[in-house]
């Protein structure tokens, strides 16, 4: 990372307007290059007063890049950064003063922390549903349906959307390499659901079920008689599953799979806690892949 500075500039139109800036040169060229680009930002405002921008003040910082989201982040417009360079803003000197006094101090940017089980997870899963679809994930997913990740097709071509509606059948949007039928999908992925299961007849025993239907064909067939589904969840994982939530039941594979006499509530824990044991498998297996 190149050191640089973070500066200030003032504008004789109004006195609480200011240019917050970061530059690896000297501040006194972009100063020059505000006033003289009338199709910037900054330089429409010189355009429309005929007034130029005035360098108040300028500092010194290992990292621009960081000192500038650290100034940002001191004021309610922690957005500005990635406005596309427009940072430009009203506000109080006493505003402007505290980032500044922040961004001073702010030194290197600090090296990212290890990634949650669940962006490991979450990645693995949209790889699998990209096997043999000519579609290639960038990177990691965060949120598989609220968050944005980056795809590249074999054309070449690159975008970011929404992991799901890749995952779930969406091809690449300037070709339609790798579009799919979700349902297709899913039966090459092998996803099912996992049952907790409980008896009218034999309160205090619980069981285990498996599906590779949907919840509701699952449960019209009623695959296990008597026994009536208590708690499911959705998996891709099938099999790490059922181990696992044997396993948290105090009963570890291999055996019967018979009924075991469990209280609900203890059940009911061991239940709640697979999704996170199944996030932490397969972030060791995929940790182990990239260490490979």
């Amino acid at each position: 990372m190149k050191s640089g500075y973070i500066y200030v500039l003032i504008h004789p139109s109004d006195p609480d307007l200011y240019k917050i800036g970061i530059t690896t040169r000297k501040p006194q060229h972009r100063l020059t290059e505000h006033n003289c680009n009338h199709e910037g930002y900054t330089g429409q405002i010189v355009k429309e007063t005929g007034q130029k921008w005035e360098l108040k003040e300028f500092h010194a910082v290992s990292d621009p890049y960081w000192a500038e989201s650290v100034f940002w982040g001191t004021t309610p417009f922690a957005d500005i950064p990635y406005r596309y360079g427009i940072e430009v803003k009203r506000m109080d000197w006493s505003q402007v003063r505290k980032g500044l006094d922040a961004a001073k101090k702010a030194g290197v940017r600090p090296e990212p922390g290890p990634l949650p089980d669940r962006v490991y997870a979450y990645t693995a899963s949209i790889r699998k549903r990209l096997e043999g679809r000519g579609i290639t994930l960038l990177g990691y997913v965060r949120s598989v349906i609220s968050g944005k990740a980056n795809f590249r097709c074999i054309n070449g071509h690159q975008w970011r959307t929404t992991p799901s509606f890749v995952g779930e059948g969406q091809g690449c949007p300037e070709c339609g390499v790798g579009e799919r039928d979700p349902e297709e999908i899913k039966q090459r992925i092998n996803a099912g659901v996992i049952y907790l299961l409980t008896h009218p007849d034999k309160p205090g025993f619980v069981n285990i079920g498996l599906g590779y239907d949907t919840h509701e064909e699952i449960c019209r067939e009623r695959p296990w008689g008597d026994w009536e589904t208590h708690r499911s969840r959705n998996v891709e994982e099938v099999a790490l599953a059922e181990g696992l939530i044997w396993e948290l039941l105090g009963h570890p594979l291999p055996h019967d799979r018979k009924p075991i006499k469990k209280d609900l509530s203890v059940a009911e824990d061991a239940f709640r806690k697979l999704i996170y044991a199944m996030q932490k498998e397969i972030a060791l297996a995929e940790k182990a892949k990239e260490s490979a």
